[in-house]
């Protein structure tokens, strides 16, 4: 995420006042498709711990901020509770070019800038056209961010870089987690022992939307995807206006709950799905899934077709909810498939492969036509002209699907490399997971364990997030 500050000196009046010590500025690079590390100390130092979970501002090209959790102990100074905590990189070049120049901030501290006494992790951040991101939501362990918790189990919480200040976001409710801001940092969503809850920040008021883990909210904030025993469901909700004498207004459902994972027919999928992830505006849920009956029904999944040639390994999979407002209009795709098609003949299948191994982990963009996962498939690749399609063999690598809606075919391209262009051999020796993508995908972010390379000067046994520039261009 992206707090620019002109002077030097503003910059760390705001992080003292945060209770943060700034970091020296990232370095830039030039040029497209270019991979950098996010989680370097001063100077381009090694991290002392481990991080993960990238999140991005969802502020469309801009990125005015990129956060992460982390157990390092040295990204900023003063950082002595020996606890897990958030980071934001605060860009100081905001807009579409490949840079990480800024500064480095902690985001999980209290008043006065107290230290967190627990752990913290999994942000997400605000965002939308027009307007500056300035929530990032996490969970915690810790008991003296806010008033109202002192209990030490999992709690929600939310930054507010403007007015530099840590509120509670789960009051009353036991083991929140995995909170989810929308756009307008208006709505968090939640789960709590096997409950999904939506916060109406300025209402101050919370409400239990349905029933279900790991949820995944639109970014407009009017529905929320989450899984429940081995399915994926939608809820959609709304902003119900009435009289201050009738109680004001409230967070009402939209609608019955929807199963996101069944096929044209109707049918629930025959396998295990999980980790939803939802577009800006609710018409996409995309998900992994090891069912194989997904692609059946109407006219199968676009390019593959009704057939799963996998069998029970995972795949990515993208639901249309709505085919009357959605950019496409199939009941469903498959991200894990490389069709190796182009705009002038998007019927090609010069590639046609389904992953070979297990894909995990979805991020979707905000239009829903890019979709980043990682995989240990050995066979995913854009074009026939890229012969060796993973040179690192069983390494799990983190893939980029676009699937724009002009050219209304999928293809597949592997992201988690060097500094080479699309298409070289240029690969990472060390796991990449957990990828994030930007809102029009400009930039996209994973956890790796890759040492000696872009950077990385601490080792393969410690994880690091990275951050990949793909260049400016239409996007979704």
């Amino acid at each position: 995420m992206d707090l620019t500050s002109t002077r030097r000196a503003a910059v760390l009046a705001c992080a003292a006042l945060a209770g943060l010590a700034a970091v020296a500025a990232h370095g830039q690079v030039n040029g497209d498709r270019q991979t950098m590390i996010l989680s370097a100390a001063p100077g381009g130092g090694a991290a002392d711990g481990d991080s993960d979970n990238i999140a991005f501002s969802q502020d469309n090209r801009e990125i005015k901020y990129i956060a992460f959790d982390s157990s390092a102990t040295n990204l900023v100074r003063g950082d002595t509770n020996g606890k897990r905590d958030v980071f934001v990189l605060v860009r100081s070049k905001r807009g579409d070019h490949a840079s990480l120049a800024g500064r480095i901030i902690r985001v999980s501290v209290g008043p006065r800038g107290r230290q967190a006494n627990g752990d913290s992790r999994l942000p997400s951040i605000d965002g939308q056209t027009g307007e500056n991101p300035h929530c990032i939501v996490f969970e915690s362990r810790a008991t003296n961010l806010a008033r109202g918790d002192r209990s030490p189990d999992w709690d929600i919480y939310l930054y507010d870089t403007r007015k530099k200040r840590t509120i509670l976001v789960s009051p009353g409710i036991k083991d929140a987690r995995t909170g989810v801001v929308d756009g307008e940092c208006e709505l968090v969503t939640f789960e709590s022992r096997g409950r999904i809850y939506v916060r109406a920040l300025h209402l101050r008021k919370t409400y239990r939307i349905a029933r279900g883990t790991n949820p995944d909210q639109a970014t407009n904030g009017k529905g929320v995807a989450y899984e429940r025993n081995g399915q994926i469901y939608y809820q959609a909700y709304f902003e119900k206006f009435r009289s201050k004498k009738k109680g004001g207004p409230y967070i009402k459902k939209n609608g019955r709950e929807r199963l996101v994972s069944a096929n044209a027919r109707g049918r629930r999928g025959n396998g295990v799905s999980k980790n939803p992830t939802v577009d800006d505006n609710g018409w996409y849920v995309a998900f992994e899934s090891t069912a194989t009956n997904l692609c059946e029904g109407g006219r199968g999944c676009p390019g593959l077709g009704t057939v799963d040639r996998n069998g029970p390994i995972s795949d990515i999979f993208r639901r249309n909810l709505n085919p009357r407002r959605a950019p496409t209009k199939e009941h469903m795709a498959m991200a894990s498939y490389s069709q190796g098609c182009t705009a002038k003949n998007p019927g090609a299948k010069t590639v046609d492969e389904q992953g070979n191994g297990p894909s995990n982990n979805p991020a979707m963009t905000g239009a829903g036509e890019n979709i980043v996962f990682d995989s240990e498939a050995t066979n995913l690749r854009q074009s026939p002209s890229i012969r060796v399609a993973d040179g690192n063999g069983p390494v799990r690598d983190v893939y980029y699907w676009n699937f724009p809606r002009k050219r209304k075919c999928g293809n597949v391209s592997r992201e988690s490399r060097g500094e080479g262009a699309r298409g070289t051999e240029d690969t990472l020796n060390g796991d990449a997971v957990r990828p994030a993508a930007s809102n029009r995908a400009n930039f996209i972010g994973f956890t790796s364990t890759l040492s000696g390379q872009v950077g990385e000067l601490n080792g393969p046994a410690i994880p690091d997030v990275f951050v990949r520039y793909l260049g400016a261009g239409p996007g979704s």
